[in-house]
C-alpha cells in the first residue's frame, strides 16, 4: 500500500479516497491533538465515512501508525550537499530532528523492523548515502553510519521533548541551590560544569524552538572527526567515484538531471536559511558577550574600590 502497488478497493463508497488522504487527515488529529486521538473512527470521520468502510483502504489502526511515522519522518524534502560529507550528515541529521519537532507524537510510534522497508525510509537512506558520495568506504558502513546519526536524533529528539514540559519546581531557585551544594564540596568533577552555566539551559545561547540546537552541534562536532578516522584507509575503503550515469534510456537519464537540479536548488535556499538563523545566533552572542564586559567592568571597579 505505501508503494502504491497495493490494489484499490473494488467496493465502497468515495473511491477516489486513497490511503494518502487517509494519513494526512490523521497526522493533522495528531498534531493538533497527539496520538491516542487518532482513531479509525475519528479518521473515518473526517470523510464521513463509517469506521467499517474506512478498513477497506487502511487494515487497521498499527498500520495507519506506520504510515503516518513514514509520511512524517521519511517523506520530506531531503535537502542534502553531496560534495562535502559533513555538511551532508549534518543537514541529514537535522532534517530528521525538523520532523521530530514539527511531529512530537511519531516518537510514541515504536519502530520496527517494517519500517525500514517504507519508501519513506529508503527516501531517507538514499539522502544519507548520497551525503556520502566523496566518503571513501563499503555501504555496510555508511549504512552504519545513518544507523548512528538517526539514533541520535531520536534520542535528542526524544529528550527535548520530555525537558520542554512545563515543571514545578525549576528555575533559578533549584539551580542556585544545585550551585551552593556544589561549591560545599560536593561532585567537584562537576562542579566546573555546573558553575559555568553550560549545565542548565540558556535561552540566551541561541537554542532554537527544539531546545536541543546547540546539543546536537556538540554531538555532531564530536561524531564527525571519529567517522572520518574508521573511513581512513579502514577494510573495504576505497577512492570515492562518482556516480555513475544511468543505464537506462534518455527519459530516466532526464529524470535524474531534473532531480539532481531540483536537489541543488533547495540545498542552495536551505544554506541561505541557515546562513541568516546563524547570523541571528551572532547577533544574540555579540549582545550576551557586550553585556558579560559591562558586568565584569563593573565588578572589577568595585573590587578596586574595595
Amino acid at each position: 500500500m505505501a508503494w502504491g502497488v497495493a490494489a484499490a478497493p473494488q467496493r465502497g463508497p468515495k473511491r477516489e479516497l486513497s490511503h494518502e488522504r487517509i494519513v494526512d487527515a490523521a497526522i493533522e488529529i495528531a498534531d493538533s491533538e497527539g496520538l491516542t486521538a487518532v482513531t479509525m473512527q475519528r479518521v473515518a470521520r473526517v470523510f464521513d465515512f463509517t469506521t467499517m468502510a474506512l478498513y477497506r483502504y487502511v487494515s487497521s489502526k498499527d498500520d495507519l501508525h506506520v504510515l503516518m511515522l513514514d509520511a512524517a519522518i521519511g517523506d520530506k524534502g531531503w535537502v542534502i550537499d553531496d560534495e562535502d560529507w559533513r555538511a551532508g550528515l549534518e543537514q541529514w541529521t537535522r532534517t530528521i530532528m525538523e520532523a521530530y519537532r514539527r511531529h512530537p507524537w511519531a516518537l510514541d510510534i515504536p519502530l520496527a523492523s517494517e519500517t525500514m522497508l517504507m519508501p519513506g525510509q529508503v527516501r531517507a537512506v538514499d539522502a544519507g548515502m548520497r551525503a556520502m558520495r566523496t566518503l571513501p568506504g563499503t555501504a555496510e558502513d555508511k549504512l552504519g553510519v545513518l544507523m548512528l546519526l538517526a539514533v541520535n536524533a531520536r534520542g535528542f529528539a526524544s529528550m527535548s521533548r520530555e525537558m520542554n514540559v512545563e515543571q514545578e519546581g525549576g528555575g533559578e531557585a533549584a539551580q542556585q541551590l544545585l550551585r551552593e551544594i556544589v561549591t560545599e564540596g560536593h561532585f567537584p568533577d562537576a562542579r566546573d560544569l555546573i558553575d559555568s552555566g553550560a549545565y542548565f539551559e540558556d535561552p540566551a545561547t541561541g537554542s532554537d524552538s527544539t531546545g536541543g540546537d546547540d546539543d546536537v552541534e556538540v554531538a555532531l562536532s564530536l561524531l564527525m572527526p571519529g567517522i572520518e578516522r574508521a573511513f581512513e584507509g579502514g577494510e573495504g575503503a576505497s577512492a570515492p567515484s562518482p556516480p555513475t550515469e544511468p543505464a537506462g534510456p534518455a527519459a530516466a537519464a532526464l529524470v535524474e538531471a531534473e532531480n539532481e537540479l531540483v536537489s541543488i536548488i533547495a540545498l542552495r535556499q536551505a544554506t541561505q536559511r541557515r546562513a541568516q538563523e546563524l547570523e541571528k545566533r551572532e547577533g544574540r552572542l555579540r549582545a550576551k558577550r557586550d553585556r558579560a564586559k559591562v558586568l565584569a567592568k563593573e565588578a572589577a571597579k568595585r573590587a578596586a574600590k574595595e
